[in-house]
């Protein structure tokens, strides 16, 4: 820190290998703790969760688009984001959700989850083809 301030770059800073797609996770380089703040991209047949259709108990997330286009799959409805759309989820299985990109061409997303350590426990429903529509074998859960 220098002042005051962080500064980081995106192509200076690390990835996390373990997280789908390539996500950077800023909150630490930034001297953040009150909230998460990522950034990732979306290769086509990515998503952004490990944990595919999740809630997390105690946080809530916000998710902005800035290049590409993704799907967005919730409990009621699947719809598609663009750059400068951005979605809300409440903590709870209300807010449960999947963000992928079955596109033909890479997505980047700015991720916000706050509080900070509400990111744990997560729960997974389903995986992200049953809710996405792509598993033969699975039931519509909008039904």
């Amino acid at each position: 820190m220098a002042d005051g301030w962080h500064h980081v770059t995106l192509s200076k800073a690390a990835t996390n290998p373990e997280k789908p797609g390539e996500r950077w996770e800023l909150s630490p380089e930034l001297g953040i703790g009150t909230f998460n703040f990522n950034v990732a991209v979306l290769e086509p047949d990515d998503r952004l969760s490990q944990n595919h259709f999740h809630y997390h108990e105690n946080q809530r997330e916000l998710f902005l688009v800035v290049e590409g286009r993704c799907r967005v799959e919730t409990a009621e409805e699947g719809f598609e984001m663009g750059v400068d759309e951005a979605v809300a989820f409440e903590k709870g299985k209300a807010g449960a959700h999947v963000i992928h990109n079955p596109f033909g061409e890479p997505c980047k997303v700015v991720a916000v989850g706050w509080p900070a350590d509400g990111r744990y426990p997560v729960h997974q429903l389903e995986p992200t083809d049953a809710v996405a529509g792509n598993d033969p074998q699975s039931n519509d859960r909008r039904g």
